[in-house]
């Protein structure tokens, strides 16, 4: 397990409120087309500038793309009531602590398409949110790591000093291209049906309890 000491603490987005924007007015044609984007992996990657969490001590945490929000949102671990209409906001970054529990979330309301910010969050213990998008990691990792082996020379005390060697190093492979909301948006309102991709390629079975609709 990787050991931090500081959260996740993202990197400015000169896009982010014209994605947030974007996000907003089609929260609504977002939610209907849930089956079809949860089914297709460029889709669920697609990445939402303003969308995060932080936690320290234990990695995890960073962005969240569409497909882990939507699942998040279907848990109902990143649903929490609206501090303006009363009804449900729908949690897109989220941050606290494992140890002392403290935190604090930000969302969009699903009826004013408002945004709120407030702490702390109904769901209690904060590690039930953190083991949530742990396991969604697990489960639908977006690039995966694999050692891979390269020629290279080693020292030796002998000889000319150097011999010929085997070595490995770590190599990122991302796994899928996601597709940019902008052009998410695009194909659903154009009702374009592409091909069933599924995102799931990590840790096999139903580990956080969440049922996708039979086909």
């Amino acid at each position: 397990m990787t050991i931090v000491s500081r959260g996740y603490a993202g990197s400015p987005s000169s896009n982010s409120e014209e994605a947030f924007l974007l996000f907003s007015e089609n929260l609504d044609l977002i939610r209907a087309n849930e089956k079809t984007i949860l089914e297709c992996a460029e889709y669920f990657f697609c990445d939402i500038p303003f969308a995060s969490c932080s936690w320290p001590y234990v990695g995890g945490d960073g962005p969240l793309c569409l497909g882990y929000l939507l699942l998040g949102w279907k848990d109902g671990l990143l649903v929490e009531p609206c501090p303006g209409c009363g009804g449900k906001c729908l949690v897109t970054s989220f941050g606290g602590s494992p140890l002392s529990g403290s935190n604090s979330w930000s969302g969009i309301c699903s009826n004013t398409k408002k945004k709120y910010s407030k702490n702390p969050s109904i769901h209690k213990p904060f590690y039930k949110k953190l083991g949530l998008i742990v396991d969604l990691r697990k489960q639908y990792p977006q690039r995966i790591t694999r050692l891979e082996e390269y020629d290279t020379e080693q020292f030796i005390f002998a000889g000319d000093g150097l011999e010929p060697a085997r070595k490995t190093r770590p190599v990122t492979i991302e796994l899928f291209q996601p597709m940019p909301l902008s052009e998410l948006i695009k194909e659903l309102k154009e009702g374009i049906v592409r091909a069933k991709n599924s995102p799931i390629t990590g840790v096999k079975g139903d580990t956080i309890g969440i049922k996708l609709s039979p086909s």
